[in-house]
């Protein structure tokens, strides 16, 4: 964050409103797609049919068109191979009728509304669960992952320790970061669960490694080489491997964007591990150290000058996941990008409750 930016977070979302213009003189015989929000008669038909078809997950028939009617819509479209928009368009709505008539056909005893199913029974195997969602089905994802050790409490609410319990079971496993438990990762945790059944899970708390050493006011600090315009720039050797893996995936970042690489500064370095280590001793996750304050305050204690600063943190699996998730989310990513840094510092410390802490510094000087 920049030193001078207030402490505020915006998630701007678009949304895309669709009119239909120059409707014909006869439009009133056309179908209205129904969708979320719409309350009229024909949704209520529709629920009728969903709920007599057994698409009755969390269903209310009441006239209401909400997100489970759209939910159930979304499952009947996937077995009949329609488009799954969750949207009731003409060619949804005639098959079905055509199948609630087929259903009424049968010579058997007249249908009857089943008990309603903790979760549904169609498309069970290929409903993606993700952020918000909820039922049995979370709660036995979340059950195989506190068995394959990660820290997640089967409570059937997804939130943020399970999507972050996902994110990491697909960084180990070479899938793409989503957070979200579509039908392929989910049966790569099922399988992984019951080929390792009796697992135990690791202990949430790291060994707690030495203390970090005091804070000292430094000599002059070192002059690294001025920023360039090249691809690579020189790593330090006193960076460790991990260190130097992320620099390069950052340096890759601005190069690919071209943007000058990073020089690193090896006395901000310094200041970055102090920061990280205290994060893993002390058990806390925030931009303000207990002992410190601010990065800034920080920098200046250890006798960093500069003209512009700002600092990124992340808990993660490996070096690899970490970069991602900075560079998925945009207030991270706009420091790594900014043309206005010249200087970066990045300390890599083994500790914290998701296996690494990772502090990135930048300076313009």
């Amino acid at each position: 964050m920049n030193r001078n930016m207030k402490k505020i977070a915006t998630i701007l979302s678009l949304s895309v409103l669709v009119t239909m213009i120059g409707q014909p003189a006869f439009a009133k015989t056309t179908f209205t797609s129904l969708k979320i929000g719409m309350k009229n008669t024909r949704v209520l038909e529709v629920e009728k049919m969903l709920d007599a078809l057994n698409y009755d997950y969390k269903l209310v028939v009441d006239k209401i068109y909400n997100s489970n009617t759209a939910y159930n819509v979304k499952a009947f479209q996937k077995k009949y191979k329609l488009k799954q928009t969750g949207i009731v368009n003409k060619a949804t709505y005639d098959k079905l009728k055509s199948a609630y008539k087929a259903l009424n056909q049968k010579p058997t005893t007249p249908p009857v509304t089943p008990s309603k199913p903790s979760e549904p029974n169609e498309s069970n195997d290929s409903v993606t669960l993700k952020l918000g969602a909820s039922g049995e089905r979370v709660k036995e994802l979340q059950t195989m992952l506190a068995g394959l050790g990660y820290k997640v409490t089967a409570s059937g609410q997804y939130d943020e320790s399970t999507r972050f319990a996902v994110m990491l079971f697909q960084s180990r496993n070479k899938q793409p970061l989503t957070g979200e438990a579509d039908a392929k990762t989910y049966t790569a945790i099922q399988t992984q669960y019951k080929n390792n059944p009796v697992q135990p899970k690791p202990d949430p708390k790291p060994t707690v490694p030495t203390n970090p050493t005091p804070p000292i006011t430094p000599g002059k600090p070192e002059q690294p080489q001025k920023p360039g315009t090249g691809t690579q720039v020189p790593l330090p050797a006193e960076l460790t491997a991990e260190e130097k893996e992320m620099v390069q995936l950052v340096n890759q970042e601005r190069t690919s964007r071209g943007l000058a690489p990073y020089q690193v500064d090896m006395q901000l370095v310094k200041v970055a591990r102090v920061k990280a280590q205290e994060m893993v001793n002390k058990g806390y996750f925030s931009h303000t150290s207990p002992t410190y304050g601010s990065p800034f305050q920080m920098m200046d204690t250890f006798g960093i000058r500069y003209l512009a600063a700002a600092e990124n943190i992340a808990q993660n699996y490996s070096v690899s996941s970490a970069h991602q998730m900075f560079m998925n989310s945009s207030g991270h990513k706009a420091n790594i990008m900014s043309p206005t840094y010249d200087y970066v510092a990045i300390a890599v410390v083994n500790g914290g409750p998701h296996g690494k802490t990772f502090v990135q510094m930048f300076l313009k000087k």
